[in-house]
């Protein structure tokens, strides 16, 4: 395993992506993060996208504003809920949504800025024209759901290294990274380090969404990559742990 650091086209600090929550939610109890808790179609594109992505550097900074929640940042841990968008929430959450918004600019120098959400919830976002620099490239998608869905994967592949549709190829190159570390490892490598961490009794976190079946016991993401990086897990996310393992041509298990 050798130390990398890339130099990607778009960098994590020039992309801001902002999703409207979806209805469809994955059901698992207490909170999870909020890119793992929706199941609507632009955040399976997204996570879609997430799983072929050769560094976390081609990853843009991604907000999901909530009915509930207002704009938060997709790891933010939330629970399971059910909160509609209506006129009264649409007043009560604009003014604290613009107000993030203008930290999360002030922060950050972007250079594109793409939005994706239904005439409710861009309400809430009335304004954010007055927020943004004039050079920030800023996209708004329009149409159907499908214009919409196929708008935002073409955003997320821009300049992006990796073809769209080319994800065998990616799993089978069984390289990767993560943090500036590279991993080059085959998943028979992979199930051996697993096995030998279990075998030295080390404690296993409980899983909340995916796992990877070893043997008798199902192993969580975060837990395997820490294994295989020794980056501790509070360093990246579960989607990363998942684009990491995927990429390296590991079956992956989702909690039924």
């Amino acid at each position: 395993m050798t130390h990398t650091i890339y130099e990607d086209t778009i960098s994590s600090n020039s992309r801001l992506l902002i999703l409207s929550c979806s209805e469809k939610k994955r059901s698992n109890p207490g909170s999870i993060p909020a890119l793992e808790r929706y199941d609507g179609p632009a955040f399976r594109v997204m996570n879609k996208f997430i799983r072929v992505c050769l560094s976390e550097a081609q990853l843009p900074d991604t907000y999901i504003l909530s009915a509930k929640f207002g704009l938060i940042s997709a790891d933010k841990p939330i629970p399971h809920y059910d909160h509609r968008m209506t006129p009264q929430r649409v007043e009560k959450l604009q003014q604290p949504t613009l107000n993030e918004l203008q930290q999360i600019l002030n922060v950050k120098q972007y250079q594109e800025f793409f939005i994706s959400m239904g005439k409710d919830y861009l309400r809430v976002l009335d304004g954010y024209k007055s927020l943004t620099p004039t050079n920030l490239n800023v996209t708004v998608s329009q149409g159907s759901m499908g214009c919409k869905l196929a708008e935002l994967r073409n955003w997320l592949h821009k300049n992006v290294s990796v073809p769209p549709d080319d994800y065998t190829k990616v799993a089978e190159q069984g390289r990767t990274s993560l943090r500036g570390i590279e991993i080059t490892l085959t998943p028979e490598q992979i199930m051996e380090k697993i096995n030998d961490a279990l075998a030295k009794g080390n404690n296993i976190p409980k899983y909340h969404i995916w796992y990877v079946q070893v043997g008798d016991k199902r192993v969580p993401l975060k837990w395997i990559v820490n294994q295989l990086t020794g980056l501790p897990v509070s360093a990246f996310h579960t989607n990363e742990a998942k684009r990491v393992l995927q990429q390296l041509g590991v079956e992956i298990c989702l909690k039924g």
